[in-house]
């Protein structure tokens, strides 16, 4: 049976079309109904339906935006395109996503099932095209394993099928479980701390081939056995088959590191837990994808271990006010007060079970590390720690996580107080304060200057050489770091919280935290919420 995602806003158009599927005789079924686009954008990333029906006009965006989404990420799903208005407009743009049909309402069974036939025939032909590709690329042994390893983590095909397929290989004779997946997302040049990287970064384009190399070396220096795939443009998926947590850390640190080294690309890794039976790697893989995508979070170029993230999400955002006390002072810089503070919250913690411990003691490593990340001055100066969630993983027991805690804060406030003393002149100082306090309004480069009494291109100037980013690039980072901070309150709606950080398009918004994070805002308040 193939699998047909509905999308439209109407419940009586929803059910009539549900209808007509069951009645006709198709191997089609509806697998899920949306009424939204963010909905249907998460449903086809989670369930990755055979085709699907989407409406052009929904509430939060249009089906054509939805559709464009997906053929960004997937060439092959067919399309099909539902709407009240005969438009050519329209038409061109369903032509331009290769859609199989653009039906108007209403629409009628005979027309409907005769759409969903041409689905079907597009189906065939691609999975005809894909098992030809396959069987060309039998004899290059290198893809063959690639396909086969998307196949069994992303669950392509029933499991089985593909893992006797892969032991005919003899895929995984040199190394059995434990099993880790990696999954490496490899950060666009405007991510990137150096800043030669977007000048290299056209012209050294790591392939699979290169990728495939590198991940080898560093398990095999890690003391286990790597495969890996090309899961799209930007992301990497590593199999580490005989690997224990700390091998599989190793083996993520040599793989950042030499990326860097030899690629000038940054790349930020997320963990899975261990398992033991290939059947769970689906599972494994999942949790992977997961720990990378909370990058916009935790900071790029950094090392994620899914456990440090799981302690997270069942946690409220809301911070107790000593903590929120302690973390001001961090920011402050003011070292001596952290260190009272500690002493106090220390106590109080090593009375708590230890799940509870490091609920709490990760959730406040994820909004310092948020402090260092985002101040340009304090990200400029060389810091020991720097994978504090990697680190706090590996911790069992409480007392040594709030032992290793208080001293990471302890470092992070020095650290912080060190970069302060660097000074900044104090009209720039002036100038970032004006930056947060109109974020709301469209208080560009040249209202500052006319507020600083500079030229703007004398300030563009000034601005970079003395606080080491753009006036863009400041303003964009604090814009996005407000945003994060009133998404945590609840009871904002996300067209509030887009019109308070300076955006009058919601629809726009949700898009640019996603670029800017990595997560759309619904789905960053249903991680840490």
């Amino acid at each position: 049976m193939y699998r047909l995602l509905i999308v439209d806003d109407e419940y009586h158009i929803r059910e009539g079309l549900k209808l007509m599927v069951s009645e006709s005789g198709l191997s089609v079924e509806v697998s899920d109904v949306a009424s939204d686009g963010e909905t249907a954008l998460r449903l086809y990333a989670e369930r990755r339906p055979d085709m699907i029906l989407l409406d052009i006009n929904l509430p939060d965006m249009s089906g054509l935006d939805i559709a464009q989404a997906i053929r960004e990420k997937d060439q092959q799903t067919p399309l099909l395109f539902l709407t009240g208005y005969e438009s050519v407009t329209y038409i061109r743009q369903a032509v331009s996503l290769q859609a199989v049909d653009y039906l108007l309402k209403p629409i009628t069974s005979g027309d409907f099932e005769a759409a969903l036939r041409r689905a079907e025939d597009r189906i065939v032909q691609w999975r005809r095209s894909e098992e030809e590709a396959i069987h060309r690329h039998r004899s290059s042994e290198p893809l063959y394993r690639e396909h086969l390893l998307l196949d069994l983590l992303q669950q392509r095909r029933p499991a089985a099928e593909v893992l006797r397929e892969l032991d005919g290989l003899g895929l995984f004779e040199t190394g059995g479980p434990p099993f880790t997946v990696l999954c490496c997302e490899l950060e666009e040049p405007e991510q990137q701390e150096a800043a030669a990287a977007s000048e290299l970064h056209g012209c050294k384009d790591l392939s699979s081939h290169i990728f495939a190399e590198l991940t080898w070396e560093a398990a095999a220096a890690a003391g286990a056995k790597a495969h890996s795939a090309a899961v799209s443009r930007d992301r990497r998926v590593v199999l580490l088959a005989a690997a224990s947590c700390r091998a599989a850390e190793r083996t993520a640190q040599q793989i950042r590191q030499t990326v860097q080294e030899r690629l000038n690309r940054a790349v930020s890794i997320g963990i899975s837990r261990p398992v033991q039976r290939l059947e769970q790697l689906p599972e494994a893989y999942e949790e992977a994808v997961r720990a990378a995508e909370h990058r916009g979070w935790v900071g790029y170029s950094q090392i994620i271990p899914y456990e440090s993230i799981q302690a997270t999400e069942p946690s409220s955002s809301h911070l107790l006010e000593k903590e929120l006390l302690m973390i001001t002072e961090i920011r402050a810089g003011n070292d001596a007060a952290v260190h009272a503070i500690l002493q106090e919250w220390s106590g109080q913690l090593a009375g708590l079970p230890v799940k509870q411990v490091k609920m709490i003691v990760t959730q406040l490593v994820l909004f310092v590390m948020r402090i260092v990340q985002s101040d340009a001055s304090v990200c400029q100066l060389p810091m020991q720690e720097q994978d504090p969630l990697l680190e706090l993983s590996r911790l069992r027991h409480g007392p040594e996580m709030i032992d290793y805690v208080s001293r990471y804060f302890v470092r992070v406030g020095r650290h912080v107080r060190e970069a302060r003393e660097k000074g900044i002149p104090r009209k720039f100082q002036r100038a970032k304060e004006w930056i947060r306090e109109h974020l709301q309004e469209d208080g560009g480069l040249n209202s500052l200057a006319a507020y600083m009494n500079m030229s703007p291109k004398y300030l563009s100037a000034r601005f970079k050489q003395v606080t080491g980013e753009s006036f863009a690039e400041y303003q964009t980072r604090v814009r996005f770091e407000r945003a994060r901070e009133l998404l945590l309150d609840p009871h904002r709606k996300v067209a509030e919280v887009a019109e308070m950080v300076g955006f009058s398009d919601t629809n726009y918004f949700s898009i640019a935290f996603k670029k800017h994070t990595g997560l759309t805002p619904t789905e960053f308040r249903r991680t840490f919420l």
